[in-house]
Order: C-alpha cells, then structure tokens, then sequence
C-alpha cells in the first residue's frame, strides 16, 4: 500500500514538472547579489506551442521565441543574440541569462517566482518623486549629464532617464519616502539606479550596470520652467566641416557597396542613422525611420542606417541584421560599417564632433551636407518627448523636402519636460 503512495505522488510530481509554466513570472538578473534587476515575465499558450512577453513596468516586449521541453524554459531574444534558460521547481524558475558581449560571452543567474516582491511601506507619507531631474552620472569617462522623467502612485514609481546618448529605457521600481530603486532589464542592458533623499531634496546614490563597478549619481528636482528648457538630443553633436558633403560607402546585407554618391541618392535629402542591433535605443528610432521611409520616399527622402556591431562575425553581424529588419518592418538599406571596436576611426564618425553615442542620426540636405544632427532617441519611455521628437523629426524632414538649400537654427525646439 506504502509503495502504491509512493508512486502515486511520485507520478503526481513528474506530471506537474511537465506541465508548461503558463502565467505571470516575478524575475530577477543578479549580476551583483545584494542589487538584483527585478522585471517580470508572462508566458502565454499561442497555437500548439508558448509565446512570452518580456515586462518592465508598463512596457511589454515579445520574445522572439519560447519553448519548454517539460523541464528547460527557454526564453530567446535572437535579435540581441541573447537568451533566457530555466529550469522550473514548482512555483520558482531557476537559470541563466546569457548573451555575446564585445569581450566575449556574458552570463548573468536568473530566477524567478510566482508570488510578487511585497511593496515598501511608505515611510513618509505624501512623499514623491515625480516630475522632472536634472541628473548627474559620475561615469569612468566624465560626468554624463541627462534628464530624469519619473511618475509615482503610491510607493511604485515609473520613468527613466534620458541623456545625449539616449535614454535608459523603462525604468520601474519604488519609493518609500526615502529610498529610491529602479532598474531595467530591456533584454540586452542590466541597470539598476540606488538613491537616498538628501536633506536638501536632491537624490544621490550608486547607479549599476550589469557588473560594472557602481557610478555616484545625483539628481536635482527642475521646476516647470527648467524643465521645460531641458537640452534636447539636437545640437550635440556637429559636423567638422558644415559645408562639405557626408560621404560614406560600405557594403549591404549582400555585400553590394553603396555608397552616398551612389545615382540613387543624387539631389536627394538623406536621413542616414548611426546604430547597432545591440542598442535598445536603435530598435526604438527604427519603427520612426520605417514610417518616415514609406511616407516620404516619394518625395524624395532617403533613409539609410550604418551599423557598428560588437564583433566582427560576418555572418553573425548579418543574421542580427535580418532579425532586426524582420522585428522592426524595416524597407530602408542597413549597411555594415564596422564594430564598435572601430568606430571611432572609421570615416562616417571622423566627419562629426562631440559623437555621444548610437543612435546618432543625420539629415542631410539635397547636396548630402549636414544641416541637422540628433544624438540619441527619446524613446517611448520618455513620454511626452517621445511624441515631441517624432513631431520635430517630421518637420525636419518636411523642410529638407520642401527646399533647394536647407538652413536649421541650433539646436532646434526644445522638448517639454514631464509636466
């Protein structure tokens, strides 16, 4: 009878382990142990298989593909080359997060469970955050200086921060009134930012990324009227020589050469973007070059993207590109530059002053001279500057087209802050 018992659970229990984790994931990355990267994972049955989504706040990304043998979860971001592998005990998920990085492979313990983290008891009641910070990042390489958009109900605050390279994606987290935490895992970057209220009122921390050694940050609150003189993502970045045309010749996805004197683009406005599949922010600005391409092309506009990938694996670099062509829609050229490693010396980037970093994009005028540069993308984590730069983007290209000779004031119209 005892034996009977035995097997009976012991199936009981090989049949739950089969079963397909279906439902809301509470997730962890712990690159560092005592600073986990909270967002949260949702599995779905989608026809005779699993689809999952990848939350962080109100954001929500596909993944690109999930499968679960019965005991292995696996969790695929094909466009950054990266993926998610746990197994399941229960109600818990237990694995790793990997990805390829420029120095190698990266490898980072994920877990994950069915019951979410309890919220923070508000220590001072009426306590916020929200609205608009000016925020200082002391980086190895200098001070990066940007603006901090948060919104808060109750002790659960959402944002991020935005700044010359582009923003930190949807950062989510709480407040208690006297600590602030916020992090992003946005499928490719690990971020965490740390802070404390000063007596003064400002925030000052420790901002972490994966395993890198924390940054001090500091952030100070603007009233209606700094905030909305906040430094936009134009006027950053300038061309060396203003009246010489952008030049550029590398090979497509074919390994054709196509070069910016090629007679397809002759007297024809250009947008050409700096980017690489690697960059959240570049995934972002990519469904805007796509709509501006099909709504403009016939009036002579020309998108074209330069890639700059972590590592110099042809074939690898070409399949992230059709991955990321085939996520984003996109019916403009992309074009292989170089990596990373390179970028600096190679001939796009020596044409341009104060590169901050990708995206950078160019809107050239009809004789391929520089009239306009955005470093950066305010991506849908910015709200209301989102919108703000789409709008002011359109106009741009709108006033390339509708001119022989093309002159912008610098920097252009400001983005409102978070009111």
């Amino acid at each position: 009878m005892r034996g009977l018992v035995l097997s009976a659970l012991l199936l009981s229990s090989v049949a739950a382990a089969q079963e397909p984790p279906v439902g809301l994931w509470h997730a962890r990355l712990v690159a560092v142990e005592s600073h986990p990267v909270s967002f949260a994972v949702r599995v779905a049955k989608k026809g005779g298989g699993l689809a999952a989504v990848l939350i962080n706040g109100a954001s929500e990304e596909p993944f690109s593909a999930t499968t679960w043998d019965g005991e292995t979860l696996m969790l695929f971001l094909a466009h950054y080359d990266a993926k998610i592998s746990a197994t399941r005990k229960g109600d818990a998920l237990a694995g790793t997060y990997t990805r390829v990085g420029a120095a190698g492979p990266i490898q980072v313990p994920f877990d994950a469970s069915r019951a979410a983290p309890p919220a923070p008891k508000m220590k001072k009641p009426g306590a916020s955050v929200e609205g608009t910070w000016a925020v200082e990042i002391a980086e190895p390489n200098g001070v990066v200086k940007g603006t901090g958009l948060f919104r808060q109900k109750g002790t659960s605050v959402t944002g991020t921060v935005t700044t010359a390279s582009g923003d930190y994606g949807p950062l989510h987290g709480t407040f208690d009134g006297e600590d602030l935490v916020l992090t992003v895992f946005n499928g490719f970057f690990i971020y965490r930012f740390d802070a404390e209220v000063l007596p003064d009122g400002t925030l000052a921390g420790e901002f972490r990324q994966r395993i890198s050694p924390p940054a001090d940050w500091k952030a100070r609150r603007l009233s209606d009227k700094t905030a909305a003189e906040a430094p936009s993502g134009f006027g950053t970045v300038k061309p060396k020589n203003p009246g010489a045309p952008f030049v550029f010749s590398f090979p497509d996805a074919e390994g054709k050469a196509v070069s910016s004197e090629d007679p397809r683009f002759k007297a024809r406005p250009m947008i050409v973007t700096f980017m690489g599949t690697w960059c959240p922010n570049c995934h972002d600005e990519a469904a805007v070059l796509r709509d501006l391409q099909a709504r403009y092309r016939a009036r002579g506009l020309e998108v074209v993207a330069l890639t700059w990938e972590y590592t110099d694996d042809v074939e690898r670099s070409r399949r992230l590109v059709s991955q990321f062509v085939a996520r984003h829609g996109v019916n403009y050229p992309i074009l292989f530059a170089g990596t990373t490693k390179t970028a600096a010396a190679s001939g796009p980037r020596t044409q341009l002053d104060g590169f901050a970093g990708y995206p950078t994009t160019l809107y050239l005028d009809r004789s391929h001279r520089i009239v306009r540069v955005h470093s950066g993308f305010d991506g849908p984590a910015t709200w209301d500057r989102h919108t703000q730069l789409k709008r002011e983007i359109d106009a741009t290209v709108k006033k390339l087209l509708g001119s022989e000779t093309t002159e912008f004031s610098v920097p252009g119209a400001t983005p409102p802050g978070l009111r």
